[in-house]
């Protein structure tokens, strides 16, 4: 028997964000389908009934594409900011989710909403605190640059003490 393990793919980065994006996507076409038999037999559309809803959640959907063309962009070039776009991605499909219970059903949809902004503000703390944390390193770094920069500019605009002056 051998000693070597294949690995679990499922753990993989990169498979996580296939399944969120899978799961969202299963879950977005449910409720379609949930909201296209509830509205069937009657006259008004979901989008003349619940029109700020209707154009929020396509801002929510356009903006979850988007971040998810970014993620993968940035995972490609292996930056460190990746995990902010992926959370806004997450929140953008999530809200997508949550508009299009609020059509099916305003109570659980507004029951759940308030979950989803709980968890929205503290990663976005979260987010703000890592973001501030490299504002004030980059920023601490110019400042070395500069003193490393005026410190050599005053080195030369120097003048021997001991030179006559012209």
């Amino acid at each position: 028997m051998s000693d070597s393990h294949s690995p679990n793919l499922a753990f993989e980065k990169e498979s996580i964000l296939i399944v969120q994006h899978e799961v969202f996507a299963l879950l977005l076409k449910t409720l379609n389908n949930h909201i296209k038999v509830k509205y069937q037999s009657i006259q008004a559309s979901p989008k003349d009934a619940h029109h700020l809803a209707m154009f929020i959640f396509l801002l929510a959907l356009f903006t979850d594409a988007t971040a998810m063309v970014v993620e993968v962009m940035l995972r490609a070039s292996e930056s460190i900011y990746h995990s902010h776009v992926g959370n806004i991605r997450l929140f953008a499909g999530g809200l997508a989710a949550i508009l299009l219970l609020s059509v099916l059903d305003p109570i659980l949809g507004c029951i759940i909403s308030v979950m989803w902004v709980c968890l929205f503000v503290k990663t976005t703390y979260e987010s703000f605190q890592e973001l501030y944390r490299i504002l004030c390193q980059v920023i601490a770094e110019a400042r070395h640059i500069l003193s490393r920069l005026s410190g050599s500019v005053r080195c030369l605009g120097e003048e021997d003490p001991n030179q006559p002056q012209a």
